[in-house]
């Protein structure tokens, strides 16, 4: 079954058969006006034959009776009822009619045969449509699941590359001795007030920078402690490579309202992976530390829509 005359060869009727089935229903209604109008003149012609029949014998009769008027004899004896040659007309067309309905019934029996290829033909098509379509769809849901798993690892990578980067301080006890150096001569320096209150401490070792993905589906997700003030809680970071309780991180993540989100932190809970909860995600609470109140506020808002989790310390 070709592609292209597929469709058209199930055409059941074309405007040619249109046109000849109104030319033989109209050929039919002629032919069935004739036949009764010849069997009115076959009726007419048996009253004729049965009047003339009648005068003969009146006529002969008479001569036996020795009526004079021989002209009258002659006349009736000459007398007959005409034939209508109907047959001869009818008889070539009646065979062409039988012909024609031998090929007709030829084709329907050829198109019958036909109708039952084609039908088994659509049956295997379907069939392997079906097949086909549940692979497609198996290709697809494949094809997610590899590139979710990709992103997963890319994003699992990067935290561990985080992870590498930690920089615990040695024990005093194990710290190197340096070289006495030289003593610094003092230089008197204007110092602000504000500075000279609040002096800022010295960071012992690097912080780790942590990279969190919020949004309405993600595994990240916002606690707060004992207040319900946000700047009290903290972020779960989804991830298998948690980092050591009290680790120092400098966290930065985008709200889905567009709004950056950058501060410091510290790691105050963990989860680890568990066999009999699979789908509990792993990962690590990390406390807000020095939360903006413009952050606070952005994060309060998102929370609207978002409930976060509830954590105790």
């Amino acid at each position: 079954m070709g592609d292209g005359g597929s469709s058209r060869g199930l055409v059941l009727m074309t405007d040619q058969d249109v046109e000849l089935s109104r030319r033989e229903a109209e050929q039919a209604q002629e032919e069935a006006n004739l036949h009764a109008e010849l069997t009115r003149i076959m009726a007419a012609t048996v009253d004729y034959e049965r009047r003339l029949k009648q005068l003969k014998s009146t006529v002969a009769e008479a001569e036996l009776n020795g009526a004079p008027d021989g002209h009258l004899s002659e006349r009736v004896r000459s007398l007959s009822v005409p034939t209508l040659d109907a047959e001869s007309a009818f008889g070539p067309a009646r065979e062409e009619r039988a012909q024609a309905l031998e090929a007709r019934r030829q084709a329907m029996a050829e198109v019958r045969h036909r109708i039952t290829q084609f039908r088994a033909q659509i049956a295997q098509l379907g069939q392997t449509l079906t097949t086909d379509e549940k692979l497609a769809q198996r290709a697809v849901q494949q094809a997610k699941q590899a590139a979710a798993a990709k992103a997963e690892a890319a994003a699992e990578s990067e935290a561990a590359l985080g992870a590498t980067m930690i920089s615990a301080a040695p024990p005093p006890g194990l710290l190197p001795k340096a070289p006495p150096a030289p003593v610094p001569v003092p230089v008197p320096v204007p110092v602000p007030a504000a500075a000279a209150a609040k002096p800022e401490p010295k960071r012992q070792s690097p912080r780790v920078r942590m990279q969190a993905q919020v949004d309405f589906e993600s595994d990240d997700n916002f606690f707060n402690g004992f207040s319900a003030n946000i700047s009290d809680g903290g972020v779960f970071i989804a991830t298998v490579n948690v980092l050591p309780l009290g680790t120092s991180v400098d966290v930065g993540f985008t709200l889905p309202t567009g709004e950056r989100i950058e501060c410091k932190g510290v790691v105050r809970w963990v989860r680890e992976i568990d066999d009999k909860q699979p789908d509990v995600f792993p990962g690590m609470g990390v406390q807000f530390v020095d939360l903006e109140a413009r952050g606070a506020k952005a994060i309060e808002n998102f929370i609207q829509q978002r409930e976060p989790m509830f954590y105790v310390e």
